[in-house]
């Protein structure tokens, strides 16, 4: 759910006096793209289908730096629909790019860091046609007298903001969509919720920080716990996703809540963590209480399982051997474990990816994410890269960011070596030595392979992993069916084939062309 872009439509409608919001949503209309001859034309049939008014105000959310391809596009297409609308850019790649994009492209405002205060101040302040003075808001003229550059005002007390303005998207879409919510075989409603904002750790390669702060900021329990009634009543969730930067950050408080949760008289409650949890705020007690609440899934973020790396070079310095023994307590209390880890970082010798992928799957966790290091604007990572002469501070940098490829080498490692040691990592770690099939937990592993192939149905190792499976629980006819499926499949997906191709050595005894 775009959390960012609900929370400021119920501020400037309770605080600006706002007579018509809408969104154009292009995640909720993406499988339209294909009926259209160019993304211009999606993009501005898809703006005019959403929007019954002429607007004053194009405002457009720019989070990371990987949009910002879809972000030139969007605002040129817009603007030519709409030439006389004032185009305003906020979100965290626009807070720290503002003097770029200002200097570059023909929009009037960037707002900088988390943008209520400021977002409504300029929306009264337009219709008055004078010079603008507010914080965190720049103009391609301001932002030249301006050092040090200021964001907008903090929210102190997070209660204060009206909950996500829920009537503005398609919430049928958003609480039956999967991806980063996990199955668990009952098919909920979910949705997504903050409880805090801001995160005092220092790890190198995020930027959440230049907008929400070091300084964490909590809302009530009361808050959160009425939020979650409401959604419920209203539209039916009963799977909760909090997505905060640091979830179990104060302990006494979070306890608090978890009691509260308990008790609520929701069927099937369930609460995911898909943002991750923190192992060094961790413990025990916070699991026990966490499961209580309807934790099924538990998300660890460690990023690294080489201490040099923790330590020396992205300065999150999570506890290793900590985090195995979390992973034991989780798996001992029949939850199912992910874990997420980064690879790729400057600094980062083959010797330390190799302790990475050694760690994830010593931790016989269900699933390890392996994701890309991934330079993001006002990240100290991202300075690093620049420095280092790695990557331009420029649009083609961003143009070329993903968080699942390198586009650029370093002296460690080719792009393209990263690239393929990390699929490897994840075939290896995920799929062929699944601890679920290590350990004869056969049903299980059949059920995490299926969530794959939801996905990704032209994914052979993942059809491959429950034949095998299937062949140890003695279901011969269905595995047959299978080596069937991943035939055809080799045959009629060229995906399909280019992974068959470029992986087989993984699948040794499957002979698919055996006529």
């Amino acid at each position: 759910m775009p959390l960012g872009i609900m929370y400021l439509s119920s501020y400037i409608k309770k605080n600006a006096m706002v007579e018509s919001i809408a969104i154009t949503d292009y995640v909720r209309n993406l499988e339209y793209l294909l009926n259209y001859k160019n993304i211009e034309e999606y993009i501005q049939d898809t703006a005019q289908k959403s929007c019954d008014f002429t607007p004053d105000i194009i405002a457009i959310s720019l989070l990371f730096s990987a949009s910002h391809s879809f972000f030139e596009k969007a605002y040129k297409s817009l603007k030519s629909i709409w030439p006389n609308a004032k185009v305003i850019v906020g979100g965290v790649h626009a807070t720290n790019a503002a003097s770029k994009l200002l200097d570059w492209y023909d929009i009037d405002y960037v707002i900088r860091g988390e943008a209520e205060i400021s977002f409504a101040s300029l929306i009264q302040a337009l219709p008055l046609n004078k010079k603008i003075k507010i914080a965190g808001v720049y103009t391609r003229s301001n932002i030249k007298e301006a050092s040090p550059l200021l964001l907008s005002p903090f929210i102190d007390d997070l209660d204060t903001i009206p909950f996500p303005d829920w009537d503005l998207i398609d919430m049928d879409f958003y609480t039956e969509a999967r991806g980063r919510v996990r199955d668990t075989g009952k098919n909920q409603l979910h949705a997504s919720l903050f409880t805090t904002r801001g995160c005092p750790f220092k790890c190198t390669f995020c930027s959440a920080h230049t907008v929400h702060g070091r300084n964490l900021r909590f809302r009530s329990v009361e808050n959160i716990i009425e939020e979650m009634q409401v959604l419920n009543q209203k539209y039916g969730v009963s799977l909760f996703n909090p997505e905060d930067d640091l979830f179990t950050a104060k302990k006494s408080r979070l306890l608090q809540l978890l009691e509260k949760i308990k008790v609520l008289e929701i069927p099937d409650l369930e609460i995911q963590l898909p943002a991750g949890l923190s192992v060094n705020t961790l413990d025990e007690d916070i699991i026990d209480e966490l499961i209580q609440a309807g934790v099924k899934i538990a998300v660890l973020a460690i990023e690294s399982g080489s201490e040099h790396v923790q330590k020396n070079i992205i300065k999150k310095n999570c506890d290793l051997k900590k985090a195995k023994g979390l992973v034991k307590y989780l798996k001992l209390n029949k939850l199912t474990v992910r874990c997420y880890f980064i690879l790729g970082f400057p600094g980062e010798i083959q010797k330390n990816l190799q302790e990475t992928v050694d760690f994830a799957k010593s931790l016989k966790a269900d699933w390890c994410v392996f994701n890309i290091a991934t330079p993001l604007v006002g990240s100290e990572m991202y300075d690093e890269l620049v420095q280092l002469g790695c990557i331009d501070d420029s649009i083609h940098t961003w143009t070329n960011t993903v968080f699942d490829r390198r586009a650029f080498d370093t002296k460690e490692i080719k792009a393209d070596q990263l690239n393929d040691f990390l699929y490897r990592a994840n075939l290896d770690c995920n799929f062929i030595h699944n601890p679920n099939m290590t350990e004869g937990n056969y049903l299980k592993a059949i059920d995490i392979f299926k969530d794959v192939t939801l996905n990704h149905p032209f994914h052979i190792i993942a059809w491959y992993c429950i034949m095998g499976c299937l062949l140890k629980t003695d279901n011969q006819e269905e595995a047959d069916q299978i080596k069937s499926k991943i035939k055809s499949l080799i045959k009629s997906d060229k995906r399909a084939k280019d992974m068959w191709e470029k992986y087989n050595d993984l699948m040794p005894d499957l002979i698919i062309y055996e006529e």
